[in-house]
């Protein structure tokens, strides 16, 4: 089957600075931008589990969502090598993708083959425009105030909050990063901590989430001399899983999806 299609859109966009102070900077912007689906979405082959009874199918009919966005960001300066700053963000999107799970008869499927028992999964767009919101709070910082041999610490942390008007797949709406590392002479080391909430997988059918995590790699290096150097990093220090839990009725959440990277 051969199809053709077009569409034209403008992308007008802006942004400003200004320097409040020698120190101080606040930044305003606004953007338009599309999200095209991928092939997969809109052209792949169909999969049918007959283990889990589900049909994972493409929608011939999904188009580009399209975002209106504004983001506006205070930040402070300061020495040595130091930021403080505060960052807010709202998209407001028009056919936002959404993983959807429906019947049969819902999803329209009339071939040859019996799936009237079978749970379609597709793409489709919001009904209505989404407004997403987030906002972010940053700092990092050059510790080479200190006395040696400390003077080569660096450290920063993070926090972001991020929620919809509607349930959306896959945003975390709290996540926590911190890092420290150290540098002296030809030697490095460094650890990154990072901190998840639960977010969902899927916002139809039966809620499935991923369950909060923390991360931790670690990492470093040596430089023996100009043509040799030693290097090491581990990911996942402590071995947290991966785990997605689904929720059926008035049950408890249980365990469906385990994996360990590490």
């Amino acid at each position: 089957i051969h199809r053709e299609g077009s569409y034209g859109n403008w992308f007008p966009s802006a942004s400003l600075k200004y320097k409040l102070s020698a120190n101080f900077d606040a930044q305003l912007g606004f953007s338009s931008t599309i999200r095209r689906p991928t092939f997969r979405d809109v052209a792949g082959v169909w999969v049918i589990n007959d283990d889990n009874l589900t049909v994972s199918a493409p929608n011939t009919s999904l188009k580009p969502e399209t975002s209106r966005n504004l983001a506006a960001r205070l930040a402070y300066y300061f020495e040595p090598v130091g930021i403080l700053a505060a960052n807010v963000y709202q998209n407001q999107v028009k056919g936002l993708f959404i993983t959807s799970r429906m019947t049969a008869a819902e999803f329209g499927y009339k071939g040859d083959l019996d799936l009237s028992s079978y749970e379609f999964i597709t793409t489709t767009p919001s009904a209505n425009d989404v407004t997403v919101r987030g906002m972010e709070l940053e700092y990092s910082q050059s510790l080479s105030f200190l006395p040696q041999p400390f003077k080569g610490l660096n450290v920063r942390a993070s926090y972001t909050r991020s929620y919809a008007s509607i349930p959306k797949a896959n945003m975390i709406p709290h996540s926590v990063n911190g890092g420290v590392s150290y540098a002296y002479r030809g030697f490095n080391i460094y650890s990154a901590l990072t901190w998840r909430d639960d977010y969902p997988t899927t916002v139809t059918g039966n809620p499935r989430y991923y369950r909060h995590r923390a991360n931790l790699d670690v990492g470093g290096g040596l430089r023996i001399n100009s043509r040799y150097s030693f290097f090491f990093s581990a990911r996942n220090l402590f071995n947290e899983p991966y785990l997605i839990m689904e929720k059926v009725g008035a049950n408890a959440p249980v365990v469906q999806f385990y994996e360990v990277n590490g």
